[in-house]
């Protein structure tokens, strides 16, 4: 005779009968099991829990809509077999169910964190190794020249991704072949949220080209700080000051110098920051744009452009007009600044003061 209290029924053999008042209940325990195994073990679950009972345990992938599924949420401890004959499957209660759950998860996670330590720790050791090797090399060899083109292009795209400081670029409007989308390199994600500064100079012939226009705009996109000049006479790369490669030839794809010699690249770095100074912003700074209307707002923008070098079509791309519109401001500013030509415009402007802080009131004054 059971002496067991009516209460003290075995819960094994009592299936999980969801009604409507518990609706909420499975709707939220699925949804956490989503999170936390996936959304097929999750639907699965579900189904289960919503039968009318447990369902027998052969073909019950079918009815749990997926090959191997029972089993997975047997493994996962969202499921359990009762032993009736023949054996029938049954889901288990929520919070057992979200329980194990958990308890999987974090035991993947340990996992993968242990996974990731012992990756940081042999990075440390690599990265020791290699500095060892590089300082033996640089010991010897503060430059080597590259004359094979692929050994040039391979540390060009990655002498910037383990930058810890800095990266600075000098880029000519020069090309072996004819210029893509994917020649940009701009930063990558991993590089900014490290808090590297990317710098770039660049020569103004990219914004008069759609394709170089485009690139500019990607790499300003990914985060790079860029100025522009009308010209520059080198391609040149300098990372975290003690490692810069310089083109020897115009286009930089043939040959080009490998420098880790301090005084050199410090020296080059310093060359670097005078033509920052001397470059013109992407976009020229209006600081006193907050008091000017549209209209003068684009006054001021196509004339910092036209000091850069930029012809019509590019101006118009970037301040959003039609190159029509810009030729028309153009010969307005021209009248208004008395100057035969585009530089001489740009070069009045600078004279009076169009692009400093005082610059409107500069300009007001008719200076």
């Amino acid at each position: 005779m059971d002496s067991r209290p009516p209460g003290d029924a075995r819960l094994i053999d009592r299936p999980v009968v969801f009604t409507t008042r518990a609706s909420e209940l499975l709707t939220r325990t699925v949804g956490t099991l989503t999170a936390l195994t996936t959304a097929d073990l999750a639907e699965g679950y579900r189904i289960l829990a919503e039968a009318d009972g447990p369902i027998p345990l052969e073909g019950a992938d079918a009815r749990l809509g997926g090959e191997g599924r029972s089993a997975r949420l047997l493994a996962m401890g969202l499921a359990h077999v009762l032993p009736h004959d023949p054996p029938v499957l049954a889901a288990a209660a929520p919070v057992p169910a979200l329980e194990a759950a958990l308890a999987q998860k974090q035991h993947d996670l340990n996992a993968q964190y242990d996974v990731v330590a012992r990756a940081q720790r042999e990075a440390a050791q690599i990265r020791q190794l290699a500095d060892r090797q590089a300082q033996e090399a640089s010991s010897h060899r503060l430059a080597r020249v590259l004359t094979d083109s692929d050994d040039i292009a391979a540390l060009s795209n990655t002498i910037g991704t383990a930058a810890t400081e800095e990266h600075l670029t000098l880029e000519t409007f020069r090309y072996d072949l004819p210029l893509t989308e994917s020649s940009a390199q701009p930063p990558t994600a991993a590089s900014i949220a490290r808090g590297v500064r990317h710098r770039s100079i660049y020569e103004t012939g990219f914004l008069s080209d759609p394709v170089g226009s485009a690139i500019v705009e990607r790499c300003a996109a990914a985060g790079e700080e860029i100025r522009l000049l009308p010209r520059l006479t080198m391609k040149m790369k300098i990372t975290d000051g003690s490692q810069a490669l310089l083109a020897l030839t115009p286009t930089g794809s043939s040959v080009a110098l490998h420098l880790t010699s301090p005084v050199a690249v410090d020296a080059l770095r310093h060359y670097f920051e005078l033509l920052w100074q001397e470059a013109r912003p992407l976009t020229a700074p209006l600081s006193s744009a907050g008091t000017l209307d549209e209209r003068e707002r684009q006054r001021l923008g196509i004339a910092a452009l036209m000091r850069q070098g930029l012809k019509d079509e590019a101006v118009a791309r970037r301040l959003g007009l039609t190159p029509r519109t810009v030729r028309r401001r153009i010969s307005e500013l021209m009248d208004e600044l008395s100057a035969e030509t585009r530089f001489a415009a740009g070069a009045e402007a600078q004279r009076r003061g169009w692009f400093d802080d005082t610059g409107a009131q500069a300009r007001d004054a008719g200076t």
